[in-house]
């Protein structure tokens, strides 16, 4: 049996919209990701599902992505391959703003991949899962799917041979995570925003952008947290989560500098400076959504490794 795994992610990162995305590991030491074990191969490929949020996947595993992720790759290298008997743990709530379908492509792609000795390098691959999970939001992206298989703070880049470069963090930062408990799909929440943006809120986001990317270089972590704005999709979504705002307010009064929408939301994350405020930000997020039985919380570090063989 071969067994992978692959990390949550937070999109968008407040500041770059499509562009930037973070790979989560809680510094407690529990999974935030999904696992997928390859149990054996078989004469029609098969599915068994488990996990704290198996409840939110469709019953019929032929629409799960991990089928499709298997065809896409089978059709990618151009060749039949032995059926597979595969089990996902599904640890991810779906359509939460944790990356959930990417995690599940990402692991799904990494595992197949290596179980059939690496026909695809790792651009190959990650241009794969973006178009997997394109099927799902209704446009391709990158910033879920790279930092699932790839770990880090990734920036895309848009037409570069690259797709993505790893940028720097700042190593004492938490990043605190909650999940609501309820669910915003990608779709639904990309039809909110407008179809096109004026120059000004144009020049203005690719100045924020610059300027977080600048003050990550030159480690200056005022700057970085000044420049945490988001001027094209937040304005549009809060409608859709509107305890944003209430809880915004009581982060600034703890001295917690942000307050930001996970990918398209409703997860919503706070970058904390300290462990203390970390603390004190989970506390805030746990006490606010502590009635919803499907609601986590977690304190979570940047995961340095992507998908990867466990």
């Amino acid at each position: 049996m071969m067994r992978s795994y692959a990390p949550a992610s937070t999109g968008n990162f407040t500041v770059g919209f499509d562009l930037l995305g973070l790979a989560l590991q809680p510094i407690s030491g529990e999974i935030l990701g999904d696992v997928l074990e390859i149990e054996a191969e078989s004469a029609t490929f098969s599915l068994r599902q488990s996990g704290r949020y198996v409840h939110q996947l469709p019953t019929n595993s032929d629409d799960n992505l991990v089928r499709t992720c298997f065809q896409a790759f089978e059709k990618k290298i151009g060749k039949s391959l032995p059926a597979l008997s595969v089990h996902l743990q599904k640890n991810l709530p779906v359509g939460s703003g944790l990356g959930s379908s990417a995690c599940s492509i990402a692991v799904a792609c990494f595992a197949f991949n290596e179980y059939f000795n690496g026909p695809l390098d790792s651009q190959a691959l990650l241009q794969l899962m973006a178009e997997c999970e394109g099927g799902v939001s209704g446009s391709v992206h990158y910033d879920n799917v790279a930092p699932s298989l790839l770990g880090g703070l990734q920036l895309m880049l848009p037409d570069s041979a690259m797709i993505c470069r790893r940028l720097p963090w700042f190593a004492h930062w938490r990043v605190v995570v909650c999940y609501p408990g309820t669910v915003i799909s990608t779709k639904a929440a990309r039809e909110v925003l407008p179809q096109q943006y004026s120059r000004k809120t144009a020049i203005e986001f690719a100045g924020l952008l610059a300027r977080f990317v600048s003050a990550l270089y030159a480690q200056d972590e005022t700057d970085a947290l000044d420049s945490m704005q988001d001027v094209l999709a937040e304005p549009y979504r809060q409608s859709l989560i509107p305890e944003l705002l209430p809880l915004r307010k009581q982060m600034l009064e703890q001295s917690i500098a942000h307050l930001g929408i996970s990918g398209s939301g409703p997860t919503l994350f706070a970058i904390c400076t300290s462990d203390q405020q970390a603390i004190m930000a989970s506390k805030i997020f746990q006490s606010h959504y502590e009635k919803n039985t499907d609601a986590m919380t977690h304190i979570c570090q940047i995961a340095p490794q992507g998908a990867r063989r466990i």
